[in-house]
């Protein structure tokens, strides 16, 4: 039987995709073929239909259509999303993964491309994250920026990344349309848990402006919450629909089983860490503009991982030894 463990989370995983043998015409023809072998390795799935408005219960795979990823039909390429169940901590998730890449790298060619990316969504278990709690995800994001940017290529980072956009980016954190110092960052965070708990937080780090292009189209007034926009979305905190996640969203396109369990553990332990006496240690009088270094995100993950009982954090090495 899995043990709970104090959070539970899922991985969207962005992928453009190819037939090495038999061509197929359509993306439907393409997804129905990735659900069978998936089946057939024992991973139980869903082709989501875009027309399906239902709540998605998450308790299998499911294969969606990436439409932010520009298929190449005439080279027999398709964007396609494979979202997985919701998975305890302490689960089987890391085999899973194995599987999935086994088959998907056994019938099909995963081709490497900027527009692809990882998403790890992760909530508390029983309860969801307390406001405090949430302050301190948002301030460790904010401190280690600079160096979880060190982990990703550069598309995934910086003005480019607009999918992934700096927390510091966010209206609530510009004075006059200029980044506040990290300091005044950390302070604003805080005072927002303070006064207004959860929703505070979440319009501290997640807002976006209405003079925007997209806040224009929409016809806008005041400046709103748009967390899918951030590196961090942590939107999911105050959604009607209560799903109560948050979701780190700057880890690239994985092309093999060991980068995607190498992103979703060094998330879980970072959550952990940030959720823990580290994060919420973090406060503005105490840190420098710069942030925390590469050395000290990973003893930041050390500990977090520790917090989980586990041995370590076996695989994340990987992405530390990447090089521009």
């Amino acid at each position: 039987m899995d043990v709970p463990g104090p959070f539970q989370f899922g991985i969207e995983i962005e992928l453009l995709l190819g037939t090495r043998k038999k061509s197929q015409p359509t993306w439907k023809s393409l997804a129905r073929d990735v659900s069978k072998r998936l089946q057939k390795a024992g991973l139980a799935n869903h082709v989501k239909d875009g027309s399906d408005k239902s709540a998605e219960t998450y308790n299998e795979w499911s294969i969606v259509q990436e439409v932010t990823i520009p298929s190449q039909p005439g080279k027999n390429l398709w964007g396609i999303e494979l979202v997985s169940p919701i998975y305890p901590v302490y689960s089987y998730w890391a085999g899973d993964l194995n599987i999935l890449f086994s088959t998907l790298q056994s019938s099909y060619t995963l081709v490497p491309s900027p527009h692809c990316s990882t998403h790890i969504h992760l909530s508390g278990v029983p309860e969801a994250l307390t406001a405090i709690e949430l302050a301190g995800l948002a301030k460790a994001a904010l401190y280690f920026e600079s160096a979880l940017d060190c982990l990703v290529p550069p598309a995934r980072r910086g003005s480019r990344a607009y999918w992934c956009q700096t927390l510091r980016a966010s209206s609530a954190l510009l004075e006059e349309g200029v980044p506040r110092s990290l300091r005044d960052c950390l302070a604003i965070v805080d005072d927002a848990a303070a006064v207004a708990g959860s929703h505070g937080v979440v319009e501290a780090v997640n807002l976006f402006s209405a003079a925007s292009t997209y806040g224009q189209a929409h016809g806008m007034t005041a400046d709103f919450v748009r967390g899918k926009v951030y590196k961090w979305n942590l939107a999911g905190m105050i959604a009607a629909d209560g799903l109560g996640t948050v979701e780190f969203r700057q880890p690239l396109g994985c092309l093999a089983a060991c980068d995607a369990v190498a992103w979703a553990t060094l998330t879980l332990a970072f959550v952990a860490s940030a959720v823990g006496e580290l994060g919420l240690g973090l406060k503005g009088d105490d840190v420098g503009e710069e942030g925390g270094s590469v050395g000290e995100l990973w003893e930041f993950l050390v500990a977090g991982a520790r917090s989980l009982g586990w041995d370590g954090i076996d695989g994340v090495e990987q992405l530390f030894a990447r090089e521009d």
